[in-house]
């Protein structure tokens, strides 16, 4: 199932299927209808990622798990109280089952592998070209082409340098299309035109190990700072990664190089758990990360 927590011990199941349901953890639990997924039909095999605090998209997906044609369609659903709101976004170049998709820290969605025609242990109808979803403009834009197929049982994940992971596939004994190997892609947001790498902000002090919701930080940072988002670690499995969610922060600067940034104190936006903190320079060039754990 596609799971996004949010306030009030309330959790959002937005997916597979094209019925959306609120699951309710107080007393002895419940679950109610939220909805239809706008026009969407039924996608196994697809994911969702929140590109933003009540905000998530869906890519790809198929009616069956295998041995159904995939969907190049994305759709956006928007969460406000107990309203909750779908419409389809544009779609990929490519239908895709099976594929990863990766919340980067300037709000942009990238998709990786997946096949036209899902079928476990198999490498036949695979896209090797990741795409970028932007939600400023809703579309999708090719990048550049991966060597290795990336199906069943790949992952793709956040690196704290603002690269992605993108590994595995198969993984079913002496199959052939075992792929135990990975791959570091590094986003367009960190290269200039020429393929140089862009300069980058950089946080210096005042990220602790630990803290709490509501909390205050006093960063340290070297650059241009425009602003700050925290990235819950991820855990991708089965092209499916409910850990993921972006946290835009409210920042305000105090002093050269010195921020205040706020940690918001709802646990519903702010699950407990493991985080990226990222500096990000007005055009969204992000710093390299901080490790930090919110409970």
């Amino acid at each position: 199932m596609w799971l996004h927590a949010t306030s009030g011990g309330k959790v959002l199941q937005l997916g597979p299927s094209r019925q959306m349901n609120w699951i309710t953890t107080g007393g002895q639990g419940g679950i109610t209808p939220a909805g239809n997924r706008a026009d969407s039909q039924d996608a196994m095999t697809g994911n969702a990622v929140a590109y933003d605090i009540g905000k998530l998209v869906t890519l790809g997906g198929s009616p069956a798990y295998q041995d159904s044609p995939a969907t190049q369609r994305a759709y956006t659903v928007g969460i406000s109280g107990s309203q909750v709101q779908a419409a389809r976004t544009g779609d990929m170049e490519h239908a895709r089952a099976f594929s990863n998709s990766v919340v980067l820290p300037d709000g942009k969605v990238a998709v990786f592998g997946g096949q036209a025609y899902p079928v476990p242990f198999s490498d036949a109808t695979s896209v090797l070209t990741p795409e970028l979803w932007d939600p400023a403009t809703g579309r999708f834009t090719p990048l550049a082409t991966m060597a290795v197929p990336r199906n069943y049982h790949s992952v793709a994940n956040l690196l704290p340098d603002g690269r992605i992971f993108s590994g595995g596939g198969g993984l079913c004994g002496d199959c052939a299309t075992n792929h135990a190997d990975g791959a570091v892609f590094t986003p367009p947001y960190l290269l200039n035109a020429d393929g140089t790498p862009k300069p980058r902000p950089a946080i210096i002090v005042g990220v602790p190990p630990r803290t709490t919701p509501g909390s205050t930080l006093t960063v340290g940072t070297e650059g241009a700072v425009a602003s700050f988002v925290l990235m819950r670690a991820a855990a991708a499995t089965h092209s499916t990664d409910n850990d993921q969610r972006r946290i835009p922060l409210v920042s305000t600067p105090t002093a050269a190089g010195v921020h205040s940034v706020a940690i918001p104190a709802d646990t519903g936006v702010v699950l407990p758990g493991n985080y990226l903190l990222f500096a990000l320079d007005a055009q969204g060039v992000p710093s390299v990360a901080r490790f930090l754990t919110v409970s």
